[in-house]
């Protein structure tokens, strides 16, 4: 596994202590390519597997004041207002998905509902793991902000968009549907959990649900849709 993580630095003043830090991180027994620039204070490294900040702060720890920033959460002011011009990206996405499984039916001459779920399910998941592999880290750190798991998992984060991607390709092949239903009911069961208690708090959280391309706030918008597919999930097990 060669995994690409770049993290923020703080405590850079010259070129000498981006130099001690490079050859800091190079000595990681888990970091294969290290990469330190000045401006901006970042070091960008190649890992065998996802370290968390905690972990780079530990190896940093011997030289002294540098350390890796921990991620700002955005404040209130940062977030758009919740409306129906704020989720315009997820409606588009959705519509195409919804004008694609139409015209599958149309191809057909006839309309299958069990098809049109599994062709839902699959495009969903496709198309929302590929806006957050387009920024894992900036995703990993949005997500691990409300998900239960990431909290205690950092390395969930990278490894959820691929989970999406694995899903939605299983659901357009139609592979081992009962084993897929239940992980995806799983997944977006204990996904739904951290968007209920995020939503419930009533602070200003980033909606991760399309990566860090789009900045959309957390609201019911995000219940609605992983309750949708934990729904479908649960409907299609018990009506296979």
């Amino acid at each position: 596994m060669n995994l690409p993580q770049k993290f923020e630095l703080t405590g850079l003043s010259c070129t000498s202590c981006v130099e001690k830090i490079t050859t800091r991180l190079q000595k990681h027994p888990d970091i294969t390519e290290a990469v330190v620039t000045l401006h901006p204070p970042q070091a960008s490294i190649r890992t065998n597997h996802v370290l968390s900040d905690e972990e780079m702060n530990e190896w940093l720890r011997p030289l002294g004041k540098y350390q890796v920033a921990a991620p700002a959460a955005p404040e209130e002011s940062e977030l758009p207002a919740k409306s129906t011009r704020t989720y315009r990206p997820l409606i588009i996405l959705l519509s195409y998905l919804l004008l694609v499984i139409t015209a599958v039916n149309v191809m057909q001459g006839d309309f299958d509902p069990a098809l049109s779920m599994r062709l839902f399910m699959g495009g969903f998941f496709i198309a929302f793991s590929f806006f957050k592999m387009l920024d894992l880290r900036g995703f990993s750190d949005a997500y691990r902000s409300y998900d239960l798991v990431a909290k205690v998992l950092p390395s969930y984060g990278f490894v959820y968009p691929f989970i999406e991607l694995l899903l939605g390709l299983a659901y357009l092949a139609n592979v081992q549907p009962a084993c897929v239903n239940a992980i995806t009911a799983l997944v977006m069961g204990v996904s739904l959990l951290g968007v209920l208690r995020a939503v419930m708090s009533r602070k200003a959280i980033r909606c991760a649900c399309l990566g860090t391309v789009f900045n959309l706030p957390m609201s019911t918008v995000t219940i609605i849709e992983d309750a949708l597919m934990l729904v479908m999930a649960c409907w299609a097990l018990i009506h296979p």
